[in-house]
């Protein structure tokens, strides 16, 4: 008997992904469908899926959270049975993703990062930690620093996205669309961005693998600030949410990695 098939697809898509580099679809087997998706990102990327479907078996039970790894092509992600092939069917999805790891639990907290400036070079650090200005509930920190200072990876990773094409400032929230960055994924599946690149600042590009104390671009007075500064934070990613995480640096001559405090000066020593 001649099966009824409805297929439909809603996309929502998070900032920092585009549209061509992650797509879920489908493909037919002889039980039914195979529910894949292609990632072209360098990093791993999660997907909310919200199956609607009659007459079909998911293969993930009530599972709705997906990470498909980075770089993948038709990663299996459910397989659909039919379950009584004369009957209609029907089949639609809702699907909901961003970069990262959604189950991840564990990163390395105790990592010793490079400070993001040159070796020798000197410092303030006017917000840190929760900030009275602008890093409310955040672990963010800004460096002083003139446009055009030279920008060095802290930590090692791959560059998986880069924004460098705004020159608009202003002092209130309004101007945070025009923010210009490089955002680095760790091999521990944090995310660390440098903001407030200046236009055209950025010296890498996506899929650059990156070295710890590599020269990554220049820094500018672009977006939401008040003036020029490196604007740094490490994240996790989750689908629909970013949490900012504390970091330690090394600093001076010394090789125990510390939390930096506002309103100090610091020197790169490495």
């Amino acid at each position: 008997m001649k099966q009824l098939f409805l297929w439909v697809v809603f996309l929502m898509v998070c900032s920092g992904i585009a549209q061509e580099n992650f797509k879920i679809y489908y493909q037919e087997t002889a039980d039914g469908f195979l529910v894949v998706a292609d990632n072209k990102e360098y990093a791993p990327v999660s997907a909310e899926l919200n199956l609607k479907i009659a007459n079909l078996t998911s293969s993930q039970g009530d599972k709705k959270i997906f990470v498909i790894p980075a770089q993948s092509k038709a990663y299996p992600i459910t397989e659909l049975t039919v379950i009584d092939r004369k009957k209609p069917i029907k089949f639609g999805f809702a699907t909901t993703y961003n970069f990262g790891d959604h189950e991840l639990k564990t990163y390395d907290q105790d990592y010793a990062y490079n400070l993001p400036f040159g070796t020798g070079e000197t410092f303030w650090l006017t917000q840190g930690y929760n900030g009275s200005i602008s890093h409310a509930n955040e672990y963010a920190l800004d460096f002083k620093m003139p446009i055009g200072t030279k920008i060095y990876a802290a930590r090692e990773g791959i560059v998986v996205d880069v924004e460098e094409s705004f020159s608009k400032r202003c002092t209130d929230q309004s101007c945070a669309k025009y923010n210009n960055y490089i955002t680095i994924y760790h091999p521990d599946g944090t995310f660390a961005e440098y903001t407030h690149i200046k236009k055209g600042g950025a010296k890498v590009e996506v899929g650059d693998a990156i070295s710890k104390g590599q020269f990554i671009g220049y820094s500018g007075d672009v977006g939401w600030a008040t003036g020029p500064h490196l604007h740094f934070i490490v994240y996790t990613q989750q689908i629909k949410s970013m949490k900012t995480i504390p970091t330690k640096f090394r600093i001076g001559e010394g090789k125990e990695a510390v939390q930096l405090q506002e309103k100090e000066q610091y020197t790169r020593a490495y």
